[in-house]
């Protein structure tokens, strides 16, 4: 009887071809992330939910009952959803092949009307040079719709 194997039965450790492919896979998750593709869809998917966001943010204080005042949530819950948006939308550069690609893939009056949200929310808070930004790519956007 070999001791060694006994404890190895308790190891709760992974088999190495186990690690490798967790790895792999985060290696894979890693460079999605940092891929164009990735930032016009968290983009997109960010403003066109931006509505079901503050009805669950609403409904939480609600249930709060502290007396916060609905339009402050309200604005809050914006100003959450723009500033993460604008986090993925600023890497996009409409200059660049790979960025037009995933602006291609992803072209549609969705994307189009998410920009033009943005542009609206940014221009109300006087952040301009975020409007330039977003204008570049909705006029990029426009060019593969037209």
């Amino acid at each position: 009887m070999d001791v060694d194997k006994i404890f190895d039965l308790f190891n709760n450790k992974e088999p190495d071809s186990l690690k490798e492919k967790a790895q792999a896979t985060d290696i894979l998750i890693t460079d999605y992330k940092n891929h164009p593709l990735f930032w016009v869809g968290m983009f997109k998917k960010l403003i066109y939910n931006h509505n079901l966001f503050n009805s669950q943010l609403l409904k939480f204080f609600d249930k709060l009952e502290e007396g916060l005042d609905i339009t402050d949530i309200d604005k809050a819950g914006e100003f959450v959803v723009f500033t993460k948006a604008w986090e993925y939308i600023q890497k996009v550069n409409p200059n660049n092949f790979s960025h037009q690609e995933a602006l291609y893939h992803f072209s549609d009056i969705q994307l189009k009307t998410a920009l033009e949200l943005s542009i609206s929310y940014f221009q109300e808070i006087e952040e301009y040079e975020k409007c330039s930004h977003l204008k570049k790519n909705l006029e990029f956007v426009k060019l593969l719709l037209a």
